[in-house]
């Protein structure tokens, strides 16, 4: 049985203090930048689009209105290759001519240029910056590189890069124009669509916290694997018959990764052929990435790990309850305090099935864990290291667990609040995070049900954030 550390987080003694005045300083530093950085985007913005009236005579902003022309041109042959040349309208060609004006007599964008970066710095700015005000928004300016900023809307769960997409579109050639306008037309009509979900009266529901965590917290994945075949290629069988079978398995991967197969097939042929490859290294990496190529059945889809921890596996020992316990003044207090009501709901209902609170995930004791490397006996999860977990241990929490039935559990939850007196009146918040636990639910189901019925290995893996 080995030990496991904690997933992903640093312990208390690790923690070096700063002083509050140490804090104060960077605050105010990156305040500071953050400030910089929108008096950048607001001037970038402002300068393309009075260049774009001052040389070609077109407001852009017009390009884009919903009531106008252009959009109704568009929205009117889309899908129709042939009627969308004939359809190009008067302003469309002349923001094209213009917009690929701009790049001068070269023949490509070219970012080591001080005067094609202006351009598309400028253009970036202009598309994030007109999206964010006309539906409100955060810029998240989490690096240096533009690419890397990201505007993420209040009222829809959606993110965008704006500087990815002006490059694109600069690189694209004729029918950039419309292709913009296509895009932006299509996040509008998202935004029209929430509001008559909303009728009429659409909230901020997302806050900049919620993107900062898609690019900040490690994601939990758990996967099937199947370890007798994957002991018997490693442990035993020559290196030249396990070529063999990556080369075999390795497409049912996808063509996407085509090069970490041939770059795994490429470290194995300068090992001896005639050995198994388990006498000749211990690598770690090459031995995870041997694991997915030959052995991997099932995995689900990652899930943010405070998600996991806080809510999903909770929901897990929750079941589908019957009934709901009264409210106490702790209770009460917390709804006052702003919980969101899926998390409250996991916290108050009983559990169905007792978690191990000292356990792994915060809920998995310890004896049901075993590890998957021949050479460690204690596991780094927050390092990467994958952790072996008995799947008899979820059989009889998921064998009558329907994830629709607890979302609609939870939607008595929620009116059941509105009955309670005491209880603070509160819009249903918690919907979207119950809606993404009962996904990471059925998934695990899923998961579990494949590890069980082919005797597999069942691991949990922790990913970086992605981006």
């Amino acid at each position: 049985m080995p030990v496991v550390s904690e997933s992903g987080k640093q312990s208390e003694s690790a923690k070096q203090p700063e002083s509050v005045k140490q804090l104060a300083a960077a605050e105010q530093q990156a305040q500071q930048r953050f400030e910089g950085r929108m008096t950048e985007l607001r001037e970038g913005a402002y300068r393309f689009s009075s260049r774009a009236r001052g040389q070609s005579e077109l407001i852009i902003e017009e390009l884009i209105d919903p009531e106008g022309e252009t959009v109704a041109s568009i929205a009117e042959v889309e899908g129709d290759q042939g009627a969308v040349a004939l359809a190009q309208s008067l302003e469309l060609i002349t923001f094209d001519t213009w917009l690929f004006g701009q790049i001068g007599d070269k023949e490509e964008l070219d970012l080591k240029a001080e005067e094609h970066w202006e351009v598309w710095f400028s253009f970036g700015a202009w598309i994030g910056e007109t999206i964010r005000r006309r539906h409100g928004g955060h810029w998240l300016l989490l690096g240096e590189d533009p690419h890397t900023w990201r505007v993420g809307f209040s009222k829809i769960f959606l993110e965008i890069a704006p500087f990815v997409f002006g490059e694109q579109l600069l690189r694209m050639g004729s029918g950039a124009t419309r292709k913009m306008v296509s895009e932006i037309e299509r996040i509008r009509q998202l935004h029209a669509e929430q509001t008559e979900r909303d009728k009429g009266q659409s909230l901020d529901r997302f806050l900049s916290q919620h993107y900062i965590r898609l690019h900040t917290v490690p994601l939990g994945q758990w996967m099937s694997m199947d370890f007798s075949h994957l002991a018997a290629m490693w442990n035993e069988a020559p290196v030249a018959k396990l070529i063999e079978d990556l080369k075999e398995k390795g497409p049912r991967l996808g063509a996407q990764n085509s090069s970490i197969i041939e770059q795994v097939v490429g470290a194995l042929a300068r090992a001896k052929q005639d050995e198994p490859v388990a006498k000749q290294t211990a690598d770690r990496g090459l031995f995870e990435a041997v694991a997915q190529i030959v052995g991997l059945r099932r995995a689900t889809a990652p899930v943010a790990i405070d998600i996991l921890e806080r809510v999903v596996m909770p929901a897990l020992h929750v079941g589908v309850p019957e009934q709901f316990p009264p409210l106490d003044d702790d209770d009460l207090a917390n709804l006052r305090k702003g919980i969101e009501l899926f998390a409250f709901f996991v916290e108050v209902v009983p559990h169905k099935f007792q978690a191990d609170d000292e356990g792994f995930l915060g809920t998995i004791p310890h004896d049901q864990l075993t590890t998957p490397y021949a050479d460690r006996n204690t596991l780094e999860i927050g390092k990467g290291d994958w952790v072996v977990v008995n799947p008899a241990h979820f059989l009889p929490m998921l064998r009558d667990l329907e994830p629709q039935k607890l979302l609609d559990k939870y939607d008595e939850f929620v009116k059941y609040l509105a009955t309670i007196p005491d209880a603070p009146r509160r819009r249903d918040d918690g919907r979207m995070l119950a809606e993404t636990a009962v996904r990471a639910l059925a998934d695990l189901k899923q998961c579990v049900a494949t590890a069980a019925q082919n005797k597999d290995a069942l691991l949990f893996r922790l990913l970086p954030p992605p981006g």
